[in-house]
């Protein structure tokens, strides 16, 4: 009996024992999976070498496990050089048991050369007589890099708001300075010590406190605002400033306000001078012609029940450009603030004096007679007239004066001034120290022409001239043999003027010249553009005048185009009109000439019009003549057109010179110039004048029989 209870004990102990081992082994499993499966990398430390690493370790080291523990993977290798002592100070004081636990952070290779920061974690333990160090590594980079991105960011806007020259505040819930940069300091005259002990309000100028105050309470309910005000400094000076103010936040909470300030003094400043000097002219202080215009335009609408007219002057001077040119420009603004001070004393005090440019003045007269007008215009004719006393010279000079009076509603600032003006211009053409009154009866084509005169002034500088180009087309083949420059001019308000309206106005005003030597570059240039854009050449027929021929640098001037543009001369023709030949003076046979020397061809346009001298035609070896488009149009209408220009194309082949046929329209006129053997021809039947980029040059030669 006995035998047999201590079998059974002994059955039972080994039954225990095995489900112990199968216990601890499931643990032990159970523990293993835990350890390779952590969300943490985990190592063992034996010395100085990995003796286990968890699955995760390789992860976030990119090495395999094998690396580790078969030594091909050292602290060495895997710490970065700056932090490899630190590691091993922390290692070696926890195997001399100096520390139980440390916690450090370290730099970290992985295998793909990305440096990482780690915080290590680690401990040790005692086994069988070794010291082992074992620990969890955990990849803080993240938050590394975070904390580097926010230290920057406070030592930028440490660098922002104390180096700033701008003045930069915070404020608290009731208005007192909790913080303030330098420029602050600057701007207010306080230092930042006494600054933080105050509130904004002692500072600002008592008709700003309330704006300030609105905009401060906006703040702190969260709405941003900028806006201008002024303050007083410690030493009691003025200064404008600029303020931006917006919420200042805590935890999402408003704890106060920021305040970014200008110092806007000087621009203020500089506003006030620049209203004076859009308003005022700056030499004679008298209104400039936008104030003028503003007060005419106030004057309109206060004499809209009243009986009596508005008036406006216009008063030019004469003979200021000699007192400018012969005295100096010092001299002649000293003479311009005289006559501005003798104007304004000869008007009455409702009235107002502009300078408008130069030595142009007006008056503005509101409210009067038109007698009184003409005796105040008289009045100051006689003002002006007497002498003027200008650093140590008597001067002289009258002034012409335009009147023009307010016809009723329709009228305007604009019609007005330009119809006193109008007038002035008439004056200075036909009397000079007198007046004129305007009126519709006024000679319209004068004035016409006085604004045409007027316009030429400034018509070059504001590249209001233009240039068309018409065909000149050889009528046996149908290919373009030249071009003939034609200028325009798009007159700001007059549209499209024709060049025989101001051509001649150009010639006796001395315009010519220039717009002569313009017509020359721009011709020239364009047909060398053509040439170089691979083109077959053609001449370029060019108009000159009298006026240009008899000025001494002319051929010296069309030498200097023609090396400027590169265009050869034998591409260059110039056209004289058949009366230029009746000027019998030497200059102009001289300058015809040179040309002919210089390799330019010549042509007679209009021919047949006046009394060219045979002689002359020998005399300067023209090129070419061109029959006046009058005897071409009478070809048509079967008069004595073709009788004449049938004579002129025989005499002129007689002395070898190609004939032109100008203002070809239909076919009857061309075919009649064919049978006559004209050379060349151009007109509406071919094309019109177009501008260079409206001519299409890269089309077969049109034949047009």
């Amino acid at each position: 009996m006995k035998i047999k209870t201590t079998n059974t004990n002994m059955t039972l102990s080994i039954a225990a024992q095995k489900d112990e081992a199968e216990k601890n082994s499931f643990y032990k499993e159970m523990f293993e999976v835990m350890i390779q499966n952590s969300p943490v990398s985990m190592y063992i430390l034996d010395g100085w070498a990995f003796s286990f690493i968890n699955q995760h370790f390789c992860t976030l080291t990119g090495y395999t496990e094998e690396e580790f523990l078969a030594g091909k993977m050292t602290i060495e290798d895997l710490f970065h050089p700056d932090d490899l002592s630190i590691v091993k100070e922390r290692i070696k004081s926890r195997v001399d048991n100096r520390e139980d636990l440390s916690r450090y952070r370290a730099r970290v290779y992985k295998k793909d050369g990305e440096l990482i920061h780690v915080e290590i974690h680690g401990t040790r333990m005692e086994r069988n007589g070794k010291t082992l160090l074992f620990g969890t590594v955990f990849d803080v980079t993240g938050e590394v890099t975070a904390n580097l991105k926010l230290e920057e960011s406070k030592e930028r806007f440490k660098s922002l708001f104390y180096n700033n020259p701008d003045a930069i505040f915070t404020m608290d819930l009731e208005g007192v300075f909790t913080d303030a940069n330098p420029g602050c300091e600057t701007l207010t005259g306080y230092s930042t010590k006494e600054l933080l002990e105050m509130s904004f309000a002692p500072l600002i100028v008592s008709e700003d406190l309330t704006t300030t105050l609105q905009h401060f309470n906006e703040a702190l309910q969260g709405i941003p605002a900028s806006y201008e005000i002024s303050i007083n400094r410690r030493d009691g000076k003025r200064r404008n400033i600029e303020v931006t103010s917006f919420p200042m936040k805590q935890a999402g909470k408003i704890t106060g306000a920021y305040g970014i300030v200008k110092d806007i003094t000087d621009k203020v400043e500089h506003q006030k001078l620049m209203e004076e000097l859009v308003f005022f002219d700056s030499l004679t202080k008298l209104s400039n012609r936008k104030l003028f215009e503003d007060r005419l335009r106030q004057v309109f609408k206060l004499s809209e029940t009243n009986e009596k007219p508005v008036a406006v002057l216009f008063v030019d001077l004469d003979r200021f450009k000699f007192i400018n040119d012969s005295l100096g420009h010092h001299a002649g603004d000293e003479f311009l603030k005289t006559v501005s001070k003798r104007l304004t004393e000869n008007v009455r005090k409702t009235d107002t004096v502009g300078r408008f440019a130069g030595d142009e003045f007006a008056v503005l007269l509101p409210s009067i007679a038109e007698q009184e007008a003409i005796e105040l215009a008289k009045r100051l004719n006689q003002a002006i007239a007497e002498p003027f006393e200008i650093m140590g010279h008597s001067l002289s000079v009258s002034a012409s004066i335009g009147i023009a009076f307010s016809n009723g509603t329709e009228e305007n600032v604009d019609s007005l001034i330009k119809k006193a003006d109008t007038a002035m211009y008439y004056t200075k053409k036909y009397g000079k120290n007198n007046y004129t009154v305007y009126s519709e009866e006024l000679d319209r084509k004068t004035a016409y022409k006085l604004t045409l005169e007027k316009g030429l002034k400034t018509a070059m500088a504001n590249q209001e001239f233009i240039v068309h180009y018409q065909p000149i087309t050889d009528l046996s083949t149908g290919e373009i043999r030249a071009m003939e420059a034609l200028i325009r001019w798009k007159h700001p308000e007059l549209g499209m003027v024709p060049p025989d309206n101001f051509i001649p106005i150009s010639e006796e005003s001395g315009h010519i010249v220039s717009i002569g030597k313009w017509m020359l570059q721009t011709a020239c240039a364009q047909n060398k553009a053509w040439q170089e854009l691979g083109y077959p050449p053609f001449k370029m027929c060019v108009n000159i005048s009298t006026i240009q021929l008899q000025h001494p640098n002319f051929v010296e001037t069309v030498k200097t185009v023609l090396e400027e543009t590169g265009l050869e001369a034998r591409w260059l023709e110039l056209e004289v009109t058949e009366s230029i030949l009746m000027e019998d003076t030497k200059v102009l046979k001289d300058s015809l000439t040179n040309l002919k020397e210089l390799g330019i061809s010549l042509s007679i346009d209009d021919f047949g019009t006046g009394y060219t001298s045979l002689s002359y035609l020998r005399q300067f070896s023209f090129d070419r003549v061109k029959i006046d488009r009058s005897f071409v149009a009478d070809i048509t209408q079967d008069l004595n057109g073709k009788t004449i220009t049938s004579t002129i194309i025989s005499l002129a082949h007689k002395l070898n010179m190609q004939v032109i046929a100008e203002g070809i329209e239909d076919e009857t006129q061309l075919s009649f110039l064919k049978e006559e053997k004209c050379d060349e021809g151009q007109g509406y039947y071919f094309s019109r004048p177009l501008p260079a980029n409206m001519h299409d040059l890269s089309k077969t030669p049109k034949k047009y029989w």
